[in-house]
């Protein structure tokens, strides 16, 4: 409204977007200078309006007199509404601090006297001014003229331990400015000290300490009924919170002290906007929970009568269990009670909520119905959010031309929210072609890193690399553009895996390993692929498991792996095949028959299996030995396991078998080791696994010792002394065409069930 107009619209902050209070500055540009803030209850009157900045003057309660702040924080209200009766403190340093505030700090100093109380006043001026070093000095000179003066004392080594650099020294003289607060029972000050000894204690990483005062803090300003006081302790309480747990649970936890302390004062009223406050910020992490405090804040609210806010709680449970039955209940509300404001974000969580359930028509229609609400009321921030929604339904139903103009002017709209506007922008390059799209997300990355939205951020750079590698041109800038998606991807993964998002992660490694295949990096390309798909597999996702796989293939098919890539190929097609995605099971179709052709054709081998023997059998006209006289036996290493004796020892013999001139053929016997892969009934020995050692060894020997021909034998767990003369002989006349064999015991007859 213009200013001149006699009718004031009055507004009251009834929320903030940080603890502590709603952001002042001197012009509407969010880049300007931060004057203060306005305290939660302060009422303002609107001086002139800009989108969803509003110039205001203070009518009452806590803050700057004018400037700037957003209109999303304040809530109309009649001009007779008073703000909360401020508490009126008695130390020099409260009344030092209201004079600063009040006159803003040049004044302030350039008014300050030459007595203690003066002094005071210069030193939390040079504070707000950030001259540390002059203001401890005016701390110091308050401290020599206030000596004797308990009160005044104790605020001026407040006032020097605010103003000291060092915690550990700053910590000190809060200590002695507690202990003072206390003798003289200054409640109001003893919080405020033990509010600034809970910021020293987190800068000196003590934040079991610091949360235990900061509580006690809380605690003394709700008995005072301090809100100010209450709010700055809330802001700290935040920052050890998020130190602690996080910055995405520090909210959270704060919220549940202050509901379980609104609960145990029996004011439902403050219980109900705390767990509503509470299921907003669980809404991404947990949505049991979420539902759970949402649903309890609403019947809060509903029995003290707060209409509005049994809305937005209800909203809130509404976008946990993504109900849009409740949505349209909380949008009938809301127009019963005529707020329009409140309407235009059901409308836009409607539209979002329809297009997740595949009705994207339907999203278009309420998201078109936001926005010509959001005109009607100027509210440039719910046109934006409602154009952006509009731009979704839009790019689901095929409209690319319309998707692509109402993203860019969500984008617009939106320039006070820099992550909402990278979202809008990210929208928009999934309606253009690639070269323009690259333009758009690389836009889009900063706006988020503004916000400090690492998951908005590291999605956008998860997008724009995707983007890079689908752009068509010159050979030169394909190029440059695969070696930054590489570069892109690579800290797009790196993000996820801070932020503990293994699905997110997956994909970026799925395009990382894309990047480094086109680039040549093969080996590297293959090991990010099959990271992508453990990640994959880890969270359940099997399609993007196939994706992945399928990356993985392409390396192996580059790096000419023509068997492992026809093992690999196999799997995945199988994979595909049971996701339905017919036209790629067909590619894979070509692709292994493709792979069958280069590869040799490797004829069936016989199965080799030896007849039981009667343990009757004449051991002297059966004699192995009778044929082969050349045999070394080594029956230590067999029964006792001590396979690296028996490898050492095996080394020698073939070093010794090199001086002979002639070339020599011996056998090298296992038992077991090859029990699984043949199928035998008799369960396998764990020794036999270990046996596995002397058929590598073996496989080395051939390929350094060409000359010597050496064959290996796994005779089977259960076969006797009979059937091992028998393996040995088979081995002797045939070792099969890699020169390993393994036998199997059929017992099938033993009981005479089947005839020979």
């Amino acid at each position: 409204p213009n200013p001149s107009v006699a009718v004031m619209v009055h507004y009251e902050v009834v929320s903030v977007a940080e603890l502590g209070g709603a952001v002042v500055r001197e012009g509407k540009s969010l880049s300007s200078r931060l004057v203060a803030r306005l305290g939660v209850g302060a009422v303002v009157s609107e001086l002139e309006r800009a989108g969803e900045r509003l110039r205001f003057k203070k009518v009452s309660g806590s803050g700057p007199e004018s400037g700037w702040v957003s209109a999303r924080l304040l809530e109309p209200c009649a001009a007779s509404k008073a703000a909360p009766v401020r508490y009126q403190g008695k130390s020099l340093l409260v009344q030092a601090e209201a004079k600063v505030l009040d006159k803003g700090a040049s004044l302030a100093l350039s008014e300050a006297g030459k007595d203690g109380a003066g002094l005071l006043v210069a030193s939390l001026a040079l504070l707000a001014q950030g001259s540390l070093p002059a203001a401890l000095e005016k701390a110091q000179a308050a401290t020599e003229a206030l000596k004797g003066n308990k009160d005044g004392e104790a605020s001026a080594l407040l006032a020097v331990a605010l103003s000291t650099a060092e915690p550990k020294v700053a910590l000190g003289h809060a200590m002695s400015a507690l202990a003072s607060f206390k003798e003289a029972g200054d409640k109001q000050m003893e919080a405020s000290t033990l509010t600034t000894i809970a910021n020293l204690r987190l800068s000196l990483k003590e934040l079991s300490v610091a949360e235990a005062a900061v509580k006690d803090a809380l605690r003394i300003f709700r008995e005072i009924k301090d809100l100010e006081g209450e709010q700055a302790a809330e802001a700290t309480y935040l920052d050890i919170a998020s130190a602690r747990e996080g910055a995405g649970n520090a909210v959270a936890a704060v919220c549940r002290d202050r509901a379980a302390y609104f609960k145990s004062t029996g004011d439902k009223l403050g219980e109900g906007q705390a767990l509503r406050q509470l299921a907003e910020q669980l809404l991404g992490a947990d949505g049991k929970e979420a539902v759970e405090c949402s649903t309890e804040a609403r019947e809060l609210l509903q029995q003290a009568g707060d209409k509005k806010g049994e809305v937005s709680a209800l909203h809130t449970v509404a976008l946990a269990e993504g109900d849009e039955t409740k949505l349209e209940e909380a949008l009938k509300i809301s127009q019963s009670l005529g707020d329009e404001s409140s309407q235009v974000d059901l409308l836009v969580s409607l539209s979002a909520l329809k297009l997740q359930k595949g009705d994207a028509a339907a999203a278009k229609s309420r998201a078109v119905e936001a926005q010509t609400l959001a005109k009607k009321l100027s509210d440039t921030s719910g046109a934006g959010r409602a154009s952006h929604a509009c731009a979704s339904a839009c790019l689901v139903l095929g409209q690319a031309k319309e998707a692509l103009q109402m993203s860019k002017e969500a984008a617009d709209l939106l320039s006070t929210n820099p992550a909402a506007r990278g979202l809008a922008l990210c929208t928009a390059a999934a309606a253009a072609d690639a070269a323009e799209a690259c333009e758009l997300l690389q836009q889009a990355v900063p706006f988020f890193g503004a916000a400090k939205d690492a998951r908005g951020e590291a999605a956008a750079k998860l997008q724009l690399a995707a983007t890079l590698l689908s752009y068509e041109g010159p050979l030169v800038e394909v190029f440059k553009n695969r070696q930054e998606a590489a570069g892109v991807a690579e800290q797009a993964r790196c993000a996820f895996l801070v932020l503990g998002d293994k699905r997110s992660q997956a994909k970026a490694s799925n395009v990382a390993a894309q990047s480094k295949i086109l680039l040549d990096d093969l080996e590297g390309g293959l090991e990010t692929a099959m990271q992508g798909v453990v990640l994959a597999r880890s969270c359940g996702d099997k399609v993007l498991e196939a994706f992945s796989l399928r990356t993985a293939l392409a390396g192996q098919v580059s790096m000419g792996s023509s068997a492992e890539a026809l093992r690999l190929a196999k799997e995945v097609k199988i994979l595909f095949h049971k996701l339905g995605k017919k036209e790629i099971e067909e590619s894979l179709d070509a692709l292994i028959l493709q792979l069958e052709e280069e590869l040799p054709r490797i004829a069936a081998i016989p199965r080799r299996t030896i007849l039981s023997k009667d343990t009757k059998i004449n051991l002297q006209s059966n004699s192995l030995f009778s044929s082969a006289t050349n045999c070394i036996v080594w029956s230590l290493p067999m029964s006792q396991m001590t396979y690296l004796v028996y490898l050492i020892e095996l080394l020698k013999f073939c070093d010794d078998l090199k001086n002979i001139p002639d070339r020599v053929a011996f056998l090298v016997m296992t038992k077991g080791v090859m029990a699984r892969h043949t199928g035998e009934m008799v369960p396998s020995q764990w020794t036999g696994a270990l046996g596995t050692t002397v058929w590598a060894v073996c496989r080395t020997i051939r390929l350094e010792s060409p000359k010597l021909l050496v064959c290996t034998v796994d005779m089977p767990s259960s076969a006797d002394v009979h059937e091992m003369t028998d393996c040995i002989r088979a081995a002797q006349l045939d070792p099969g065409p890699r020169n390993e064999v393994s036998f199997i015991i059929d017992r099938t007859n033993q009981l005479g069930k089947r005839p020979y």
